[in-house]
């Protein structure tokens, strides 16, 4: 396990004993339940930032009163009856002690570390008319959360302008949040329910038999025993007949998420703020950033341009001390035609070229590594592509690499 997989691991058990100890029934849910039944472990290679859990309404209020009971050290839950800006109905377990800082909707947080995300699962509602009643008002309060979607549907539309009034009666956004949690709760309900769904925020509805969630299958994860809805019906509703070879969807570390599992969220809010960069002041400036990309301003063109600048002068750096060291072996292999194995030392190379090709980049750090790696293209029958990469590349990357220390020797 990596050490993000671990922490999930830890939370997930975590969550586990507070169900076993308070009669709550839950189940391993999406990407969790996934690597669980594909491979009985985390998969390294699918990495993923979030641990799912589903539980019906019921469950998740025991939860949420055991959890205020016990109020275990370093951590927290998250919903709507403590966050109104947390997405979506449901609750997020989360570890303190540790930092997680989704920058592209890190407003939806309060606690920003690694978390266990509780998806409920809803049973078809006795009453028609309350169903409607509540769907009106849950996307009406999507809709009042920024950023807001570049398209609208008319029945969205008035959903929200159904809902602004609510709030403003309830005294404000976190007391309609608390109302509506409560309200949902009661709405889906139902024992007898021959149905039920899952929803995430601003998305379509999955529906299921509610055997489908019935008596817990036992799956092993990281030889720990867990419960997850029945297995073949589950799956194929998500991701269809392919569900075995799917890969783990799920938010990953992108340039965007800061992540590490020593620190604290709060210690490095603090220390960021000291430097002057606080995150709501940084949040202010990605927000007007996605503006001018949404408008298709030039200048946001030309900043994104020179990121990427940026990022491939980390790329050659990076290859450089990986690879310039290899290079005798390289070449050996090169002159020998052995181009499988060459292929294989070459991995980290092709991996970065082709990133840096998406946005209209060559990359060189070594002439005669870079004619290494176009011979292995040519040899895969792509001789275009090499053709198109070596095009790319500024001359003054084919000049050699030169280190200098600090005195500048």
């Amino acid at each position: 396990m990596t050490d993000i997989q671990r922490v999930l691991f830890r939370l997930l058990t975590e969550v586990d004993r507070i169900c076993a100890d308070n009669g709550i029934c839950y189940y391993l849910a999406e990407s969790t339940a996934l690597a669980a039944a594909q491979k009985k472990r985390f998969i390294n290679d699918q990495e993923i930032v979030h641990a799912e859990i589903a539980m019906r309404a019921q469950d998740l209020i025991k939860f949420i009163n055991a959890f205020n009971k016990l109020k275990p050290e370093g951590r927290s839950l998250e919903s709507w009856l403590n966050n109104p800006d947390y997405a979506e109905f449901g609750a997020r377990y989360v570890d303190e002690e540790t930092l997680f800082l989704d920058l592209p909707y890190s407003h939806t947080f309060n606690h920003y570390g690694f978390g266990v995300r509780i998806t409920v699962i809803r049973d078809f509602p006795v009453s028609h008319i309350k169903s409607k009643l509540a769907t009106i008002k849950e996307i009406g309060w999507e809709m009042t959360f920024e950023p807001a979607p570049a398209e609208v549907s008319k029945k969205a539309a008035l959903a929200k302008r159904s809902v602004l009034p609510r709030i403003k009666k309830a005294g404000g956004r976190d007391k309609f949040a608390r109302e509506l949690f409560k309200e949902l709760c009661r709405v889906y309900t139902n024992p007898k329910a021959e149905k039920v769904f899952t929803k995430h925020f601003r998305s379509a509805r999955f529906h299921f038999d509610a055997e489908v969630f019935g008596e817990p299958d036992t799956v092993s994860l990281e030889n720990y025993s867990f419960p997850m809805p029945k297995k073949s019906d589950y799956f194929k509703k998500l991701y269809g007949g392919g569900w075995k070879k799917k890969k783990l969807p799920g938010r990953r570390v992108t340039g965007w998420v800061i992540t590490d599992t020593e620190i604290p969220y709060k210690e490095y809010l603090a220390e960021a703020a000291k430097s002057g960069c606080s995150l709501e002041e940084f949040l202010k400036v990605r927000e007007k950033a996605n503006k001018l990309r949404a408008d298709g301003d030039d200048k946001f063109k030309t900043i994104e341009h020179y990121w990427d600048l940026l990022f491939r002068t980390g790329d050659r750096f990076d290859l450089y001390e990986k690879l310039e060291p290899l290079k005798p072996e390289i070449l050996r292999l090169h002159r020998e035609g052995l181009y499988d194995e060459l292929s294989a030392v070459l991995a980290p190379y092709r991996k970065l070229i082709d990133k840096n090709f998406k946005v209209g980049l060559g990359l060189c750090f070594d002439p005669d590594i870079l004619e290494c790696m176009l011979d292995v293209f040519r040899n895969e029958g792509r001789e275009d592509y090499a053709e198109q990469v070596r095009a790319l590349i500024p001359p003054e990357h084919l000049e050699p690499i030169v280190i200098k220390d600090y005195r500048d020797e």
